[in-house]
């Protein structure tokens, strides 16, 4: 892995994390951890050891302790969250479909209209790019931007294997690099808005 390829993916990890929705931490069953422990037994405390603070009726943990309920780099991600709404609505859009966790399924009908005005449709006829905007919508929905699975793209748009392959598979490779091209062109321009906002 190269130098850019590196700073890529620490800048898609950045995001990810920032626009991850926060889970308490599980316990090594699955389960998250309870704030009391009913199955437990009663532990016989040393001579020398305090005694813990009895828990009151209406607080959820003894008095001094916090519970962490966010990431521990909170400041940082809700940075970097800010400076996505910083972005041109476009860019912020894709990087918030790419790398959140529950995208809204409102943003795809923006993002076709990004993607679709990039791809060289200009000398194909209507029926061709009717197909090809069918095929981009569901890369899309299925949010596949690596290898779309080829026997889908081809019952979505209705035609025969041998007729996708002579004629629309060159417009799949268009839309996966022009998901390329936008992805990497979100990630620098996030990396430049969010190290020039410091």
């Amino acid at each position: 892995m190269n130098s850019d390829e590196m700073f890529l993916e620490e800048t898609r990890t950045l995001i990810m994390e920032a626009l991850a929705t926060y889970q308490p931490s599980r316990t090594d069953d699955g389960s998250e951890r309870a704030i009391f422990n009913v199955g437990s037994t009663k532990r016989v405390a040393n001579d020398n050891e305090r005694q813990p603070e009895p828990l009151s009726a209406t607080c959820s943990r003894r008095k001094g302790t916090s519970k962490l309920n966010c990431s521990e780099d909170v400041f940082e991600h809700l940075r970097a969250q800010r400076t996505i709404k910083t972005l041109p609505t476009h860019l912020a859009k894709w990087l918030v479909y790419r790398y959140g966790e529950n995208p809204s399924s409102s943003l795809i009908p923006s993002l076709v209209n990004v993607v679709i005005d990039e791809l060289p449709l200009d000398n194909c006829r209507k029926p061709t790019k009717e197909k090809v905007q069918t095929m981009l919508v569901e890369r899309l929905t299925r949010r596949e931007f690596v290898d779309c699975l080829q026997r889908n793209l081809f019952e979505a748009i209705g035609v025969k294997k041998q007729t996708y392959f002579e004629c629309y598979a060159k417009h799949n490779d268009n839309i996966t690099n022009q998901f390329h091209a936008l992805d990497e062109l979100a990630l620098l321009s996030f990396f430049v808005a969010h190290n020039t906002h410091i």
